[in-house]
């Protein structure tokens, strides 16, 4: 069964769109920032104070530098009350006043020296509470006032929305990191999974605009420091499964003293001065590992991570995506990792995965060095039938691409133009997306740093940044637009999480930031839809109700594209879940194929464009 729903057509003539991208070019030649293309660009517009979002980001630092202060928090744009747009989540963290401990590695402090000892000095941790024990234990400052909590918005339709409060019942007041939204109970209403520095949280949407928190009856409450969520069928049998990734080991029990240090002294004690004392590496604590769960159809789930073989313990996971890259028919798991190799656990289709990384080039960068990866997104930028993969991670490192070769990656992003641009910043939430809706995926990057002091230890490196929107030209390499795509791209923020879906429905895809300690923005493309534009909503009825993992392709006059329906990329985020594909001048659909993951192939021809395209898994189709 296929359904449309009415788009917004294109507001401009059709000759208009080849003389932007004849000026557009014209630009690129000259220098990006010298050129002001005005109007005839696409502009991305921070719209947060109209659109009644107020929401600002509780990291709860207190100056006892403890590590969790530095990851922030993420978001989702769905669709709660399945009303047709996208509604807003933003995750909040816990107000740390109050917390104090001794750190580890602190010998005794002298004025504003703190004599620490070596890394191989530590007496290694005193008492290991779990972690929610530390944030539950945290006093809040006065009995009378509201603690942080997470926010549900309601998207009114008109460009605004309301903060349902407390009548949703998702307002946890954890610590929070992640989230990521599906159907797993196949209902037809999206759930919500929460992860927190302690015990995570699953909310079952009612179908009445509340939610229900089912997390002890499901079993999957974990209280590790748990970040980021995808939810997938790993052995599709319908169910939804779902892989949460851990971070490190630490509790403010085992806090240390981190920052520049002047001297050591004849016992191997180094001195750290006060004034650049910061966060710790996460090279200061061990690895945990992470967890999946596999759905055993009845609102429960049973943790497989030791039998699916995906339990390393030397995995700092922060950002985590599902997708088929080798196209086989079953999804496979991609982890970026903190500091450690990233993991790529191919699915073995027997219940089992194995980490490929290594072999297939995505442990490491292109010289065979570790990264500190961050967010993490997946897409065809080269429109050549296959997946690639893009990490952000640390300044001084490069964000990285890796080219889907068939057999294995490669690393390409200094040819295709994202390392020196990267070099100087830290990326988090990121996205494929076709901003400008011509065709071909670009890249977005919400940058922003973890050490506060930065400036005193790496030249030309600032804690707030700004983000970067990277142009794709035309498949094989990227030009930086951000400079002429509006003055959101002049604002420096500590940015985290970074979601990615079209909240006002004029066919153009905008973002949702989570900022570190300050005010979440909602940023509209204004122009993105002067070009046509398709998306596609697979429906399962064989497969997952959500369709994930089915793989769409989508061919427009000699245009081939393809997309996969995932739940969880980016970083902490969740994006909508329709596909989103540019169309540029391309004024019809020749084909739109379904691949479902029931084995199922479904084709369409002669689809509209500037259409919501609902598909309806049918089964029998070839």
């Amino acid at each position: 069964m296929v359904f449309l729903i009415r788009g917004h057509s294109p507001s401009l003539t059709c000759l208009q769109p080849m003389l932007q991208k004849i000026a557009f070019t014209f630009c690129i030649a000259w220098s990006l920032s010298a050129c002001d293309l005005g109007s005839k660009t696409v502009q991305f517009a921070d719209v947060t104070a109209q659109s009644g979002i107020s929401f600002t980001h509780t990291n709860g630092a207190a100056g006892e530098y403890f590590l969790i202060e530095t990851t922030g928090a993420g978001g989702a744009f769905f669709d709660y009350d399945n009303d047709g747009d996208l509604d807003i989540y933003l995750v909040d963290g816990f107000d740390l006043q109050g917390i104090r401990s001794v750190p580890i590695n602190l010998v005794y402090q002298q004025g504003d020296h703190y004599w620490v000892r070596e890394p191989n000095q530590d007496k290694g941790a005193r008492s290991r509470d779990a972690a929610h024990y530390a944030v539950a234990l945290s006093p809040w400052p006065d009995s009378t006032d509201v603690p942080p909590r997470n926010v549900l918005y309601q998207n009114n339709g008109d460009g605004t929305f309301t903060d349902t409060g407390q009548e949703s019942k998702t307002g946890d007041t954890g610590y929070g990191m992640g989230c990521a939204v599906a159907d797993y109970d196949n209902d037809g209403y999206q759930d919500l999974y929460v992860t927190n520095y302690g015990p995570n949280v699953l909310y079952q949407n009612n179908g009445d605009g509340t939610f229900a928190d089912v997390t002890e009856q499901a079993a999957v409450g974990a209280s590790q420091w748990s970040t980021s969520v995808a939810f997938l069928d790993y052995d599709n049998d319908g169910e939804l499964d779902f892989y949460v990734t851990n971070y490190v080991d630490f509790t403010v029990e085992t806090n240390k003293v981190c920052g520049g240090y002047v001297r050591t002294n004849s016992q191997g004690h180094r001195a750290i001065v006060e004034a650049t004392r910061s966060y710790c590496a996460p090279l200061e604590y061990g690895g945990v590992p992470d967890v999946l769960y596999h759905n055993n159809g009845d609102g429960t789930f049973a943790n497989v991570s030791v039998a699916a073989g995906i339990n390393d313990p030397s995995g700092k996971g922060l950002g985590v995506i599902a997708l088929d890259y080798d196209s086989d028919g079953d999804q496979d798991l991609f982890v970026a990792n903190d500091g450690t190799p990233n993991f790529l656990y191919q699915n073995l289709g027997n219940g089992k995965f194995g980490n490929a990384a290594l072999a297939k080039g995505v442990a490491l960068n292109g010289i065979g060095e570790s990264e500190a990866g961050m967010g993490v997104d997946f897409g065809d930028y080269d429109n050549d039938g296959d997946f690639d993969l893009f990490v952000t991670n640390f300044s001084y490192e490069t964000n990285t691409l890796y080219r889907n070769e068939g057999v294995f990656f490669k690393d390409v992003t200094a040819v295709a133009g994202l390392a020196d641009p990267s070099h100087r910043f830290l990326g988090f939430g990121t996205n494929f997306l076709d901003y400008d809706n011509d065709g071909d995926l670009d890249l977005y990057v919400a940058n922003g740093h973890v050490l506060d002091k930065i400036a005193l230890f790496q030249s030309g490196v600032e804690y707030m940044q700004e983000h970067q929107l990277f142009r794709n030209d035309n498949g094989g390499s990227y030009t930086e637009a951000s400079s002429i795509s509006g003055e959101w791209f002049l604002h420096k923020q500590i940015s985290r999480g970074a979601a990615f879906g079209d909240y006002d429905e004029d066919g153009d895809v905008d973002i949702l930031v989570n900022n570190c300690g300050g005010e979440a923005k909602l940023v509209r493309n204004d122009g993105g839809n002067r070009e046509n534009w398709l998306m596609v909503r697979p429906v399962g009825t064989h497969s997952n109700r959500d369709g994930i993992g089915a793989r769409v392709r989508v061919v427009a006059e000699g245009l081939e594209q393809i997309r996969q329906v995932r739940s969880g990329s980016s970083y902490l985020t969740a994006s909508d879940p329709r596909l989103h594909f540019g169309m540029g001048s391309r004024t019809g659909v020749d084909l739109v194929e379904v691949r479902w993951p029931s084995g199922l192939v479904q084709r369409l021809e002669k689809v509209p464009v500037n259409e919501v395209l609902i598909i309806e898994e049918k089964v029998g189709s070839q």
